[in-house]
């Protein structure tokens, strides 16, 4: 699914792109309309007040649906169909999902709101509760040791400058492994200055690669 990218190799899960998402107090009706239209709730799509959690939790039912079936509930030939599709809220579940599983699905893509699933509900559920229960961890974007000293003290100049936090402030928050914007800005900034430095590296070997070659073979070729 779009913004979750895993990664096999470090048996790590991360969600990604915040940028465009809303704020709610528990009980408090939202009207902005975030999302996209594949995974957004019938009420969203409506302009409705909506209830963050329960749109969220259809959002989750349509990620759900395409990890286990390979494909998305509502996804038609243009906007039109599958708007309509989602607010007769129709879809098709294959014959190789359990039980267990479909009935999650059908308990979180339900047309009304205050009938779908809540997420106590949810993590409650018989297949949720057959896999794994350990509790994911909580990792940092990056390893700090990793980014030289010179360039954390940069990172922190330039929020500072900018505005972000006083440097107490963004160290704290470091320290603390807290999740703000300081931490996240420091940390975008950081995967920046590091990925910078990985291509500079691979530039080098190439070249340390290249210059390594007999003239004869390079001619041969």
């Amino acid at each position: 699914p779009e913004n979750v990218v895993f990664f096999e190799k470090l048996g790590m899960v991360k969600l990604t792109d915040f940028g465009f998402s809303n704020l709610f107090e528990p009980g408090e009706q939202l009207r902005t309309a975030c999302g996209s239209l594949a995974y957004s709730a019938p009420e969203i799509l409506l302009g409705d007040a909506y209830d963050a959690p329960a749109v969220d939790v259809w959002s989750l039912g349509v990620i759900l649906f395409m990890l286990v079936c390979g494909r998305l509930p509502f996804q038609e030939a243009n906007d039109s169909e599958t708007l309509t599709k989602i607010l007769d809220c129709r879809y098709n579940t294959p014959d190789h999902l359990s039980n267990a599983c479909r009935n999650l699905i059908q308990r979180m893509l339900v047309r009304d709101p205050s009938k779908r699933a809540g997420l106590a509900e949810i993590v409650s559920n018989a297949w949720v509760m057959a896999g794994d229960r350990g509790h994911a961890a909580v990792l940092p974007l990056i390893v700090k040791h990793h980014l030289p000293h010179s360039a954390h003290t940069t990172i922190i100049e330039q929020m500072v400058a900018g505005g972000v936090g006083t440097e107490d402030a963004i160290l704290r928050a470091l320290e603390n492994d807290e999740y703000n914007s300081m931490t996240a800005t420091y940390y975008l900034l950081a995967e920046r200055i590091l990925a910078s430095c990985r291509e500079e590296q691979a530039k080098e070997l190439m070249a340390r690669v290249g210059s390594s070659v007999p003239d004869e073979d390079l001619q041969d070729r």
